[in-house]
Parts: C-alpha cells; sequence; structure tokens
C-alpha cells in the first residue's frame, strides 16, 4: 500500500503544473479579449485527454496481460508529444499580444 500512496503523491505533485500553467501561457500568448477561452481551452483539454485514455484503454485492453504494454503505448506517445513541444515552445511570442503580456514578458 506504501507504493500507493508514493503514486498519489507523484500526481500530486503534478497538479501545480496543469492547473496554474495555462493561465500564464494565456496572459503571455493572447490579447485580454481572448484569455478566457484559450485558459479553458486548455484546461478542458486535460479531461478531454484523460477521457480519451478512458476509452482506448477500454479498447485496447482486454486481459490483465495487456496493461504494460497499454502503458508502454501511453508513455512512448507522451515522451514523442513532450519532445515536440519541448522543441517548438517559445516563452512568448515575439510582439506581445497587449500591454499586460508586455509586463510578463518582462
Amino acid at each position: 500500500t506504501w507504493r500507493l500512496y508514493v503514486g498519489f503523491f507523484l500526481v500530486g505533485l503534478s497538479q501545480p503544473l496543469y492547473q496554474c500553467t495555462p493561465a500564464l501561457l494565456s496572459a503571455s500568448w493572447f490579447p485580454e479579449n481572448e484569455r478566457t477561452m484559450a485558459t479553458g481551452v486548455a484546461l478542458n483539454s486535460n479531461q478531454l485527454g484523460i477521457g480519451c485514455a478512458f476509452v482506448f484503454g477500454t479498447i485496447l485492453v482486454e486481459t490483465k496481460e495487456d496493461i504494460i504494454p497499454y502503458f508502454g503505448l501511453l508513455s512512448v506517445i507522451a515522451s514523442i508529444m513532450f519532445v515536440g513541444a519541448a522543441l517548438q515552445f517559445d516563452d512568448a511570442p515575439p510582439t506581445p499580444p497587449s500591454d499586460t503580456a508586455r509586463g510578463v514578458k518582462g
């Protein structure tokens, strides 16, 4: 059971990243009139991803032996997406979309 608690703890460490990051990104990349929509889309995309994992999990996992390959597939997809995003991501656009975005950039 201790491994379960360690897993919960590790998942809890990720909460600030996906809960707080969308607001900062929308402040840097979008003008004031688009920030609410950008933040909402970013936050709800997490829930969409969880839903897709549940749907594809029920399709791809039929026996308990299928669980490890399924998690391996998820790990490979997540790693590829992370590397692609990390290589292409900029902190802020070249031209700030608003005065407040200019202040965030420095």
